[in-house]
């Protein structure tokens, strides 16, 4: 998913489960700061915690 993509579904704000290593099954809240950017391998999106910047693939939505 692309950053245009990523901030049509999901608006500044929007929780997530923060997730480095899908195999652990623990992870933290988190919340989103602003919106997703391109990089050039990647799509990260700043975050409410350290690390403060996220690939976008590491994140699971929150309902």
């Amino acid at each position: 998913m692309k950053a245009e993509q990523f901030n049509q579904c999901y608006p500044v704000g929007a929780t997530f489960i923060y997730q480095p290593n899908r195999i652990l099954k623990n992870g933290t809240v988190i919340r989103t700061l602003d919106r997703a950017k391109d990089l050039t391998t990647c799509t990260v999106v700043e975050i409410n915690c350290a690390p403060y910047f996220a690939n976008i693939l590491w994140l699971t939505p929150k309902h």
